[in-house]
């Protein structure tokens, strides 16, 4: 008698679910990576667009964004950062908790500078808002950036604690180095 009997075998279905064990165990690193890399070059990016943003704002106001009058003398945080969860410091020098709203001293007249759209001849004016909005980095945290030295060498920086929400970067503004995964872009 002929047996009629169709579908697989039990040695088949193993041999087939063994095979794609295999390859979900070789793709998933690879495909995870491609998500890390992502956010990486995506906080990368938006740290241009808030460097690019602050360029503009002194472009137009000869002052960063940071000033509480017209001098170039006070400064009225140490840290502003953006919309997100604030990261933790892991080196202990960092003022996160008083940081003032980046969207607030980007897209406002905070030095109540002319906006009547007449800006011939070089004038100082607002022209703003610079950038719509900074939401938070990749991974929910805040981006900060350091503004103590805008008023003496233009010189400042954002900073995103990357992937672990913690800032291992010591802040020396004059010259910081991106430690551990932060991730570091210089605004002058």
């Amino acid at each position: 008698m002929k047996n009629n009997h169709k579908g697989f075998t039990l040695i088949e279905l193993a041999v087939v679910l063994a095979i794609i064990a295999v390859l979900a165990a070789v793709l998933t690193p690879l495909v995870t990576s491609y998500i890390d890399e992502a956010r990486n070059t995506r906080a990368a990016s938006d740290m241009r667009a808030i460097a690019q943003a602050y360029r503009l704002h002194f472009r137009d106001t000869s002052k960063y964004p940071v000033f509480t009058d017209n001098s170039t003398t006070t400064i009225i945080a140490e840290v502003i950062k953006s919309a997100g969860t604030d990261p933790t410091d892991g080196v202990g020098l960092w003022s996160i908790g008083t940081g003032a709203d980046i969207d607030t001293y980007l897209n406002t007249n905070q030095l109540g500078l002319d906006t009547s759209g007449n800006f011939r001849g070089g004038r100082t004016a607002y022209r703003g808002p610079y950038l719509e909005s900074v939401g938070s980095d990749p991974w929910g945290n805040a981006f900060l950036v350091t503004a103590t030295s805008f008023g003496d060498a233009n010189v400042g920086f954002v900073l995103s604690a990357g992937p672990n929400g913690t800032i291992d970067t010591t802040y020396a503004q004059t010259d910081p180095t991106a430690s551990e995964d932060d991730i570091l872009f210089r605004i002058e």
